[in-house]
C-alpha cells in the first residue's frame, strides 16, 4: 500500500471516528440522564402518597419509553432487529435497576442507606455508556473492521510479536499489560475489598441480611428477623428462634469472591489487534455482571442452608466453614464463563508463559 492511500485511509477513519465520538458523547449524556431520572422516580414513588406515585411511575415508564425509541431510531439496515431488541432489553434492565434502587432507599434502616445510591448510580452510568458504545459497535462493524486490518497490518508486520491464534482471533499482548494482570488484579480486588468493608457500605450488609431473612422463613417458616444495631463491628445479626444471634460481617456478603474476579476481568489485557479486542469492554462488563449475580445468588443459598441446619440442631462451627469451603466450587464455573467471554484471560497466561520460555532459551 502506498503512502498516499495510507493517509487517505487514516484521514477516512479519524473523520468517522470523531463523527461517531461526538454521536457517542450525545448519546451518553442522554442515557446517563435516564438512568439517574429512573432513580429519582423510584425514590419518589417509595415515599409519597398513591397519587403522587403513580405520577413518578409515570416518569419512570416515559423514561423507558424514551430509551427505546432512541434505540430503535437507528437505521435498520445498519442495525439488525435482533440486536435492537437485545440492545433495548439491557438499558430497560439498566434503567429498571436504577428505579428499584431509588425504590429501596426509603425502605432501609442502615445509616449508610443513601450511600447504595451513590455507589451504584455511577456503577449504573458507566453501564449505560458502555451499553451506548456497544449499539455504535453493533452498527459499524463493517468500517470498524476494515479500518482495524487497514491500520494494524503494518504494525504487526513490522514488529513481527508472538501470536496467538484462537477461533480465528489474533491476540497479542504488551509486556506491560501482562505485569498489570499479574499485580494490578490482586491490588484492585483488596482496595474493592476495602471500600465495601468500611461502615459507609454497610447498606449491603442490609440487602444480604433481609433477603437471607425473607427466604428463610419463606421456605422454613422459622420465623427469622433480622437486627440493626449500628454499634461496634457488626451492625447486623441474625435472630433465631431458640438460637444465639448470628452476626454479620462483610466477608459474609460474598463480596470478597466477586472482588476477586473484578480485579481479574478489570486487568485481563486487551489484544493489540483491535478487530480481536473491539468488543473486549462489553465481554468484560458481561462476565463482570455474571459471574457477581451468580456468587450473590449462591452466597444467599449458602446461608440458607447454613441457618436452616444452625436452626435444626447442627453446631454453628462445624457447619460453618464446611458449607463455606463447598461452595467455593462455583469458582470453577466462572472460569468457563470468563474462558467462553474472555478468551483473552487464559490466552494472556499462556502468552506470558511463552514469552518466558522464548527468553529462558535465549539466555541458556
Amino acid at each position: 500500500m502506498n503512502n498516499h492511500s495510507s493517509n487517505y485511509f487514516q484521514k477516512l477513519f479519524m473523520d468517522k471516528f470523531m463523527i461517531l465520538l461526538k454521536n457517542k458523547i450525545v448519546d451518553w449524556l442522554i442515557f446517563s440522564t435516564l438512568v439517574l431520572l429512573s432513580l429519582i422516580s423510584g425514590y419518589f414513588t417509595s415515599v409519597n402518597s398513591f397519587s403522587n406515585s403513580m405520577l413518578f411511575l409515570g416518569l419512570f415508564l416515559l423514561t423507558a419509553f424514551f430509551q427505546y425509541f432512541l434505540i430503535f431510531n437507528v437505521k435498520k439496515e445498519i442495525l439488525l432487529f435482533r440486536k435492537k431488541i437485545l440492545n433495548t432489553l439491557f438499558n430497560l434492565l439498566n434503567i429498571f435497576f436504577a428505579y428499584i434502587i431509588g425504590f429501596s432507599i426509603p425502605l432501609m434502616e442502615s445509616l449508610s442507606k443513601f450511600n447504595f445510591a451513590l455507589v451504584m448510580a455511577p456503577m449504573l452510568i458507566v453501564l449505560s455508556i458502555i451499553l451506548v458504545n456497544k449499539i455504535k459497535l453493533d452498527s459499524s462493524n463493517e468500517f470498524i473492521d476494515k479500518g482495524n486490518s487497514l491500520e494494524k497490518k503494518a504494525v504487526i508486520d513490522s514488529k513481527k510479536p508472538i501470536i496467538i491464534e484462537y477461533e480465528n482471533k489474533k491476540y497479542i499482548f504488551s509486556i506491560r499489560s501482562l505485569i498489570i494482570l499479574a499485580i494490578g488484579s490482586p491490588i484492585l480486588a483488596y482496595l474493592i475489598y476495602l471500600f465495601f468493608d468500611t461502615p459507609y457500605n454497610f447498606w449491603l450488609h442490609e440487602i444480604v441480611v433481609k433477603q437471607t431473612v425473607f427466604f428463610l422463613n419463606l421456605f422454613f417458616n422459622m420465623g427469622a428477623s433480622a437486627n440493626y444495631n449500628p454499634i461496634g463491628k457488626y451492625y447486623w445479626s441474625f435472630s433465631i428462634p431458640g438460637k444465639t444471634s448470628i452476626f454479620f460481617e462483610t466477608f459474609c456478603t460474598g463480596i470478597q469472591a466477586i472482588c476477586v474476579f473484578a480485579g481479574i476481568i478489570i486487568c485481563t489485557p486487551h489484544s493489540k489487534d483491535l478487530r480481536t479486542s473491539r468488543d473486549i469492554i462489553w465481554r468484560k462488563t458481561k462476565s463482570l455482571i455474571v459471574s457477581s449475580v451468580i456468587f450473590y445468588i449462591v452466597n444467599i443459598i449458602r446461608m440458607l442452608i447454613q441457618i436452616y441446619l444452625y436452626y435444626i440442631g447442627y453446631p454453628w462451627e462445624s457447619i460453618h466453614v464446611s458449607i463455606s469451603a463447598a461452595s467455593s466450587f462455583i469458582a470453577a464455573i466462572i472460569i468457563l464463563l470468563l474462558h467462553k467471554w474472555i478468551p483473552e484471560f487464559i490466552i494472556s497466561i499462556i502468552y506470558a508463559g511463552t514469552i518466558i520460555s522464548k527468553k529462558f532459551k535465549k539466555s541458556k
